[in-house]
């Protein structure tokens, strides 16, 4: 998985266009066909927004393999609230815990730039449904419905507390609303992402609701 993050992308960005000169020169002068898979397809995404004449003149055609283009909510979501479990039972004790690894993501800017695109036009929107109790009906849980546009407020509630104790200190580590700003940017950076003329793209995703964390 390639992360991308715009205060941190220079080095990718560069990268990727040495290895299409590469590739491009290797094959006398053909252009190449790129395949991408999951965030790698949002690198490309980004390149092609910032070096359009670049990608034009070097690629033919670009496929993609469960790009998370419009966000990951389902996934992205629950991993902002519960943290994430790769393995259970006796397993789980060779694994960084649950709690561990949700303290790790508060931090990570990727998950901040998968959030739901609250820009795309949703067929039917991702939402986000929490069980709290309602302090002016004598404590009476009820389900409440979060979409796109709310899950902000939402995850700034839910981890205004949240910290961290790590050699005898205790770390804050709320929704990082400036991380949250820098992924926004780059939201706005693949939403201006102009596939050219002379490319042919493909796009392999699920839609299932039997996998409700792969929402692309």
């Amino acid at each position: 998985m390639v992360m991308i993050f715009v205060k941190a992308t220079d080095k990718a960005m560069a990268g990727l266009r040495a290895k299409l000169e590469t590739a491009y020169k290797a094959s006398g002068g053909k252009k190449v066909n790129i395949i991408s898979h999951s965030m790698g397809g949002l690198l490309v995404r980004c390149f092609m927004s910032m070096n359009h004449d670049i990608f034009s003149k070097y690629v033919n055609k670009w496929i993609c393999i469960a790009c998370p283009f419009q966000g990951a909510p389902g996934c992205i979501n629950d991993s902002l609230l519960t943290g994430l479990q790769f393995v259970y039972g006796f397993e789980s004790f060779f694994f960084v815990s649950r709690w561990a690894m949700h303290q790790l993501l508060v931090e990570c800017p990727s998950i901040y730039e998968m959030l739901p695109n609250p820009n795309f036009e949703w067929k039917e929107k991702p939402i986000v449904q929490v069980w709290r109790k309602n302090p002016e009906k004598d404590g009476t849980v009820e389900l409440v419905l979060y979409e796109a546009t709310d899950c902000v407020s939402l995850f700034e509630e839910a981890l205004q507390n949240n910290e961290l104790n790590y050699n005898g200190k205790t770390i804050a580590l709320p929704f990082n609303m400036s991380i949250y700003k820098w992924a926004t940017e780059t939201r706005r950076i693949l939403e201006n992402a102009q596939l050219p003329d002379t490319v042919s793209f493909y796009s392999i995703h699920g839609t299932s609701y039997e996998t409700p964390y792969d929402v692309w």
